[in-house]
């Protein structure tokens, strides 16, 4: 289940510590204490290459000054540190640093003060780190409605945050998401370009669906859905709305069901050879178990990539980067222009391919400052 940090704290401390928990992105510090979560399991990466990652785009771009957005909270003052110590290395200044609040009865009196933080600022590059369901969301939603265009930096988290289709179409200046790099998983995207809503018996999941790709369902009209196209080839309009491929939280589910399968297989291999007897423990000595073989589960999943949950391995990152551009009807164009591959020499781990940036931009440039 993806829980907020808060949520999971609360959560811990009303339920037993027998039971195992598997949470999936983003990568939260506070969780990863073992002494206060020793049953939790986190499959979202730490994420500890992305600052180089987002810093390196300066080099290839010349961004003089670059601004940065960030939730004042553990994750957020995490990511900051990170990034102090490439910007130091490579001899990038920040041109502001706005710390959002959390808590919105503390956010809003100060909504004012960072929106012209960003509006009087040199730099037209800004970095936004955090989660989309947060203070930081609300902020960046109120800049993007008040015509604020500047090059927004992220991760796959905010592809959603920016595809709204609330946002004027003038907004897009530039926005560019990490997103880790991941194998296709075989059928997956014919089973998305295929799937028709109206054969959903489930009505609110046809809804959902149709939400998606902007039909009217306002209550006097969409009873039955009958004013949606129900013939139409849905291809382009899906890959327009969203992304075909599996996000990092879809991906982290994927590798966790794969986690525990294999630690139960191995466990029960185990019981079938020692044939243990019952000590009357019961469902605990289950879930100790499990758990003694779940943090040491390693293996390769069926698209081909490493899965390893002891989070004290130091594993090698890969990200795709996207450019995202918005337009009518909350359709958005998302393309990948590059990698980013943290086990290449110092140096050369960015690529960028330099005819798909002038695809998404028409000018092979994603601005200066």
């Amino acid at each position: 289940m993806a829980i907020s940090v808060m949520a999971a704290t609360l959560l811990y401390l009303y339920i037993s510590q027998q039971i195992l928990h598997i949470t999936y992105g983003p990568f939260h510090p506070i969780l990863s204490n073992r002494e206060q979560f020793p049953s939790l399991y986190q499959m979202a990466s730490k994420d500890t290459s992305l600052a180089l990652a987002m810093i390196s785009l300066r080099f290839y771009f010349n961004w003089n000054w670059i601004g940065l957005a960030i939730s004042d909270n553990d994750q957020g003052t995490q990511f900051l540190i990170q990034l102090r110590e490439e910007m130091e290395k490579n001899t990038v200044c920040f041109a502001f640093v706005n710390m959002i609040p959390v808590k919105m009865d503390l956010f809003l009196p100060r909504a004012e003060v960072y929106y012209n933080q960003i509006m009087t600022s040199s730099t037209n590059v800004v970095i936004i780190y955090g989660d989309p369901d947060s203070t930081l969301a609300v902020a960046f939603r109120m800049w993007e409605s008040l015509g604020l265009q500047r090059i927004w930096v992220s991760t796959s988290q905010w592809d959603s945050i920016t595809s709204k289709n609330d946002f004027p179409l003038n907004s897009f200046s530039g926005k560019i998401t990490f997103a880790h790099h991941h194998s296709e998983i075989s059928g997956f995207k014919t089973f998305v370009q295929t799937l028709n809503p109206l054969k959903y018996t489930d009505e609110f999941l046809a809804r959902m669906e149709w939400m998606k790709l902007n039909c009217n369902i306002s209550a006097f009209m969409c009873n039955t859905l009958k004013n949606c196209l129900s013939n139409a080839s849905l291809q382009w309009l899906k890959a327009q709305t969203f992304d075909m491929a599996f996000s990092d939280e879809s991906y982290d589910i994927y590798n966790a069901v794969y986690t525990v399968a294999h630690s139960l297989h191995e466990m029960l291999i185990q019981q079938v050879y020692n044939q243990p007897t019952d000590n009357g423990k019961g469902h605990y000595a289950h879930c100790l178990k499990l758990h003694s073989f779940l943090r040491k589960t390693r293996f390769t999943n069926p698209v081909g990539d490493k899965v390893i949950v002891n989070q004290k391995e130091k594993q090698q990152e890969e990200y795709d980067i996207f450019q995202i551009g918005s337009f009518p009807y909350g359709l958005g164009l998302k393309v990948k222009i590059g990698e980013f591959s943290s086990y290449f020499p110092y140096g050369q781990q960015l690529h960028l391919y330099e005819d798909m940036i002038e695809q998404a931009t028409g000018t092979g440039q994603v601005g200066l400052t």
